[in-house]
């Protein structure tokens, strides 16, 4: 018989109990306090506090300067602290003796630069506060250096260094950018008529509505609503043998004065859409060169011999009468009204009191031969002549009121025929200026770098003989009216306004 196979259990055996493990940790090594100890402590103690009667006397010393307000600062206990409400007016971080001690004149001969002299500039003033309006004037005052803020403010102080330098978020630039021109070109501002050429004379935005007045040499006026897509024409009115050569709206917003070369002119009612027929006075000859002072209460209009006639804008009746030594080529009120400029066919210049109805001042534009243009900036800051030379001077407007030969700030040389316009846009940041001698002879400029626009007008741009300049009320229009009855419009993106 087969053996049978015995099964044997495996016995499972108990594991050895493993060897209690001490944990590796460090022993103490502070030895038992003893008198011994006790008096090395009291010896450090004394060294660094003076003892437990000079600690103490440091404590109340410290509670008296804090005051009242902050000795229970951290308690938050009722208690009405009326200076949370207040302003914590901050002090600078740090101050430089030195350069409060450096006046403007002697930082101008050690930089050997020259300055125009007055006001900032004046040699006596501190340098730092000439470079600190520097500043201010063309970046401003960053929120975090701000000095007046309220409390609760700095605790985020830090964030708004983050955020204003660009880390965190981006601000949006206030300022007109100086390189690269943003704009896109729209619909012709024309495009329904085309009929108001061949030469435009006339492109002029209203002030308080969307609304724009083309006219030109076939006497016609037409009233187009800006939208950019489609501009609808609103109204238009046809002069017979009338070419409107010059044409203004007034600051009442309700009439439009249209002036050529006969002895009449036209006061045209935008309301009720009619125009009169208003004889010019005796003498008066010709409006084809005439400009509405800022409060619409004068018309200044050239005459012959170097006259310019004051007319009220009510009655167009003559109120005195105004004499320069050459034929007048250009008017221009300043923005308060008090000043007229007439630009001549010389190189003079003269700025009448329109108090007094005198002349006031004459200066001489320099390096021109015969004047073309004038233009106010809004901002009352600068003044623009242009010459048939195509020579373009920037002047500072206290350069020009004190003296007789003043330097230009900027002399534009981009053009080199006869200038037929120069606008200012309403923020004042910006001088576009045009020639209708040659095709697309357009360049706009930049005041507060100097320099041009290198992308505008764009390459292979047809603008053709650019003779009128216009801006928008918040210069997000401009506008270009050439000798082949097109008015070209563009929306420039950095405004945001019409």
């Amino acid at each position: 018989m087969p053996k049978q196979k015995q099964t044997r259990k495996r016995k499972h055996e108990e594991p050895a109990a493993k060897p209690e493990v001490e944990p590796d940790a460090p022993k103490p090594k502070f030895r038992p306090f003893d008198e011994a100890a006790q008096a090395e402590e009291e010896h450090l103690s004394h060294i660094l506090f003076g003892g437990a009667k000079t600690f103490l006397q440091c404590l109340e010393e410290v509670e008296q300067e804090a005051g009242p307000s902050q000795s229970n600062a951290d308690s938050g206990v009722g208690e009405d602290d009326s200076s949370d409400n207040e302003e914590n007016v901050r002090k600078p971080a740090w101050t430089d003796e030195d350069d409060d001690g450096i006046e403007v004149g002697q930082a101008l001969e050690a930089q050997r630069r020259k300055l125009p002299s007055g006001g900032i500039n004046s040699r006596s003033n501190k340098y730092s506060d000439l470079l600190k309006h520097k500043f201010q004037t063309v970046v401003g005052t960053p929120k975090w250096a701000e000095l007046g803020k309220p409390k609760h403010a700095d605790s985020d102080s830090d964030e708004e260094i983050l955020r204003t330098c660009g880390f965190i978020s981006k601000t949006l630039k206030s300022t007109l950018p100086s390189t690269l021109l943003e704009f896109k070109k729209v619909r012709d501002l024309n495009r329904e008529t085309y009929s108001e050429g061949p030469h435009i004379n006339t492109v002029e935005f209203h002030q308080t509505s969307s609304v724009a007045l083309v006219a030109g040499n076939s006497g016609v006026a037409t009233l187009f609503a800006v939208d950019g897509k489609r501009n609808n024409k609103l109204h238009s009115v046809a002069f017979e043998r009338f070419p409107i050569i010059c044409a203004k709206f007034t600051r009442s917003g309700n009439e439009a004065v249209l002036g050529s070369r006969h002895s009449h002119l036209f006061s045209y009612d935008l309301l009720a859409a009619k125009a009169i027929r208003v004889n010019l006075p005796q003498g008066l000859t010709r409006a084809k060169n005439f400009v509405v002072s800022p409060d619409s209460q004068y018309i200044a209009v050239a005459g012959k011999w170097g006259e310019v006639h004051m007319l009220t804008a009510t009655s167009k009746e003559r109120i005195a009468l105004l004499k320069q030594d050459s034929e007048v080529t250009a008017l221009e009120f300043n923005p308060s009204g008090n000043l007229l400029f007439g630009h001549g066919d010389g190189s003079e210049v003269t700025v009448w009191d329109m108090k007094m109805h005198r002349v006031k001042h004459k200066f001489t534009d320099e390096g021109c031969i015969q004047g073309t243009t004038l233009a106010v900036s809004s901002s009352n800051q600068f003044l623009a002549a242009g010459s048939a030379q195509g020579v373009v001077n920037l002047y500072g407007m206290e350069d020009v009121l004190q003296n007789k030969l003043p330097k230009p700030r900027k002399t534009i040389l981009n053009l080199t025929t006869g200038i037929s316009d120069l606008k200012f846009n309403p923020s004042s940041e910006m001088l576009a200026f045009s020639s209708g001698d040659i095709q697309n002879a357009v360049k706009l400029f930049h005041i507060g770098s100097g320099t041009v626009f290198n992308n505008f007008p764009p390459f292979e741009t047809k603008l053709g003989n650019v003779g009128r300049i216009s801006f928008s009320p918040g210069s997000g229009y401009l506008a270009f009216g050439n000798r082949k009855s097109v008015v070209s419009l563009y929306r420039l993106k950095h405004y945001k306004n019409y």
